[in-house]
């Protein structure tokens, strides 16, 4: 008998288009709406904090400020960050590049950059990196700022630590500087945790357990916490406001450690957006399922359906912003822009 051979083939996937569009729509709306909410604060003669700059994804977006700094406590993203603005200031595209590939940062090629970076550190006007706690007095000798960004930090970090950074913002930033939110978001208080950063997996916690594992650092593992619009505006204006005390009994300071603050709104929120939503893929949900896109849908009166092209997500998520119930509602993601009063 004749012998029968196995053909080795790689199977395409028939959803590969889904996966494609949801993050076609990510790179659109993350595009929109940092033009809709940050863009025009970036002026030629801006001074500009990135807080919390972790691997400085966001510093060639603010490339065209005056002078920018970045601040990051954990030390190998701080050099991380510090070779991006080597790239930007010597024009190395190639290597910018390849630093966005975290297969990269498992070369030899990448440890030695890193050691490079500690040994010989970023000298520069225009840029200039420091190995800190956001909130450290320190900072304020690179100021006074135009304006401060801190991006998707608020949600892994217990309240004490927002509301001294928030006192140290205020003190940083020129008088009507704009400080800029980005940060997770819920109608409802709740936390979430995980093992690792950008790991889908998550599983619910309990406050106290959020409060633990912030006390305990990294180590013990990556807490996230979901914050309705109304309690960040609220912090916003009086991070040391008696009331917070009720919600974060394990994590609330009653005064600053450093700095004196006056009894008037520290900040007030001039806008705000909504945008991204947790894409399903095939394999648990009906395909081009987003998770509170059929809810969306019924809400606005539209065909609940899966979605098809990067435009319907475009339009249903500027709809939401159109709703300020929904907008509320729905979409993980928020920024908020707000303006330092006094």
């Amino acid at each position: 008998m004749e012998q029968i051979t196995s053909t080795v083939y790689e199977s395409v996937d028939p959803y590969q288009w889904v996966t494609d569009i949801a993050h076609q729509a990510w790179k659109a709306r993350d595009q929109e709406v940092w033009g809709n909410n940050v863009q025009d604060l970036i002026t030629p003669d801006a001074v500009i904090l990135d807080a919390g700059c972790g691997l400085g994804r966001l510093l060639p977006r603010f490339w065209t400020a005056k002078k920018i700094v970045l601040v990051e406590p954990d030390q190998r993203r701080f050099l991380h960050a510090s070779i991006v603005a080597q790239c930007l200031l010597n024009n190395h595209h190639e290597l910018l590049e390849k630093l966005k590939d975290d297969s990269f940062w498992l070369t030899e090629e990448y440890n030695n950059l890193l050691k490079s970076a500690h040994t010989s550190p970023l000298k520069s006007e225009k840029v200039y990196l420091v190995n800190d706690v956001m909130q450290s007095p320190d900072i304020a000798q690179y100021g006074p700022f135009d304006m401060i960004v801190c991006s998707h930090i608020f949600e892994h970090i217990s309240l004490s630590v927002i509301q001294e950074s928030i006192a140290a913002f205020y003190n940083f930033l020129k008088p009507n500087g704009s400080l800029v939110i980005f940060a997770c978001k819920s109608p409802v208080l709740y936390h979430v945790g995980d093992t690792k950063e950008f790991n889908h997996h998550h599983v619910m916690i309990e406050r106290s357990e959020f409060a633990q594992i912030c006390e305990n650092g990294p180590a013990a593992g990556l807490g996230i916490r979901y914050m309705p619009f109304e309690l960040l505006q609220t912090i916003l204006s009086n991070p040391f406001n008696p009331e917070l005390q009720h919600t974060f009994p394990e994590e609330f300071k009653s005064k600053p450690a450093d700095y004196e603050l006056p009894t008037t709104p520290l900040f007030a929120v001039n806008k705000w957006e909504a945008y991204h939503s947790e894409f399903y893929t095939h394999k648990t949900m009906e395909v081009g399922t987003y998770i509170e896109y059929p809810q969306i849908q019924a809400r606005l009166y539209r065909p609940i359906k899966p979605i098809e092209s990067v435009e319907e997500i475009l339009e249903l998520e500027n709809q939401v912003n159109q709703n300020e119930t929904l907008k509320k509602l729905h979409l993980i993601d928020m920024v908020v822009v707000a303006t330092a009063q006094g």
